[in-house]
């Protein structure tokens, strides 16, 4: 049997010195490691931390907000009072110790600049700015690393600023309106000038009331020869600029006009010019409250009208239920009559002359005052 030599109880501690070794240089990685996960975790919350209200880390700012450039500072002498930036994202250099004063630029993570002052609270640090107002600026103590500047001046608050006031907004020009008429009374068939000037709108209409006044629209200056045949008010009506409207109103009082009396049927029209049969009598009567009234020739009706400037409209009409016989065709001849008024639309009178013509301006009823 052979025995164990000195070769062989060599080679034994020689694998235990490699063993001790390997755990040696694992043991100092693994503490390299967690020395490098600590330094990060000071870094991520010494260095970059903020604070609502405080010129921390900087943050898009909203549109329009001017914001400084990045500053490249002076290098300081040694042993000069430094101020290193510690926040990630820099911080801003305002004019003053606050977040109302304007920002100079923006100090970069780990430059440092030369402090030259401090406020009488300790909390912002006045640093050498070449360029900027008095050449410096000041930092919020916050995101700054200060060394050496135990004896530095207290510095005295500048000036808050003032803001800067919103552009006055132009005021919009009030409209100026001239509405008049050459005549305000006018007998039935004559006519009155309406003449009107406006400025600094958008839109003007001139329409009889009663009527829609998008059917009227006009240009800004002008004149217009009206000629009503009932009592009839006539609006200038304009939108402005701002979004407001402004309305002006003439009256035009008609005398002997629709609503003056009782009007008596000479003709009528329904396929050809008839005559009233002998013996009958038509009329009706156009009341100032909108009301109408009449015989057809044999029976009595009632019923409602709406009129403004040319323009009439008769509304149902009921009538009495009377059977009349005599003379032949009377009640043909009534029927047509309250069917013709129903088709009314248009109206003209003159010399004591009523005529109403329907939509196609076909005459079809012939009126005398009576």
């Amino acid at each position: 049997m052979e025995k164990n030599g000195p070769n062989t109880i060599k080679d034994t501690n020689q694998g235990k010195q490699n063993n001790n070794t390997l755990v040696i240089i694992l043991i100092v990685a693994l503490v390299a490691a967690m020395a490098a996960i600590i330094f990060l975790l000071v870094v991520y919350v010494f260095g970059g931390r903020s604070s609502s209200g405080s010129d921390g880390e900087i943050v898009l700012p909203p549109p329009g907000t001017t914001v400084g450039a990045t500053l490249v500072p002076p290098t300081p002498e040694a042993g000069d009072p430094t101020a290193t930036v510690i926040a990630r994202a820099g911080v801003n250099v305002r004019t003053g110790p606050g977040l109302e004063y304007p920002i100079v630029g923006i100090a970069p993570f780990g430059s440092t600049l030369e402090v030259v002052g401090v406020s009488a609270d300790g909390t912002w640090w006045v640093v050498n700015v070449p360029g900027a107002p008095n050449n410096y600026g000041w930092v919020s103590n916050e995101f700054v690393q200060v060394e050496n500047a135990g004896n530095v001046l207290v510095i005295p608050l500048p000036p808050t600023p003032t803001p800067e006031a919103a552009p006055t907004a132009t005021a919009t020009p009030a409209p100026d309106i001239q509405f008049t008429a050459s005549r305000t009374t006018i007998n039935a068939g004559e006519k009155s000038t309406l003449q009107w000037s406006v400025e600094n709108v958008s839109a003007v209409y001139l329409y009889p009331v009663g009527d829609r006044f998008e059917n009227y629209p006009v240009t800004g200056q002008g004149s217009q020869d009206v000629q009503p045949y009932i009592t009839t008010s006539y609006e200038l009506l304009t939108f402005n600029p701002d979004n407001t409207t402004s309305a002006s109103r003439i009256e035009i009082t008609v005398i002997d006009g629709l609503t003056s009396g009782r009007w008596i049927l000479e003709s009528y029209s329904s396929g050809g010019l008839n005559s009233p049969l002998p013996g009958t009598e038509i009329t009706a009567r156009f009341g100032a409250d909108g009301s109408l009234s009449g015989s057809a020739g044999c029976n009595s009706y009632s019923g409602s009208f709406t009129a403004y400037d040319q323009t009439l409209r008769i509304n149902p009409l009921s009538s009495s239920q009377v059977l009349c016989q005599s003379p032949e065709g009377i009640m043909e001849q009534e029927g047509e009559f309250l069917s013709l008024m129903q088709r009314a639309s248009k109206m003209s009178i003159s010399t004591g002359q009523l005529s109403i013509f329907d939509n196609a301006g076909n005459r079809i009823l012939e009126f005398r005052s009576g």
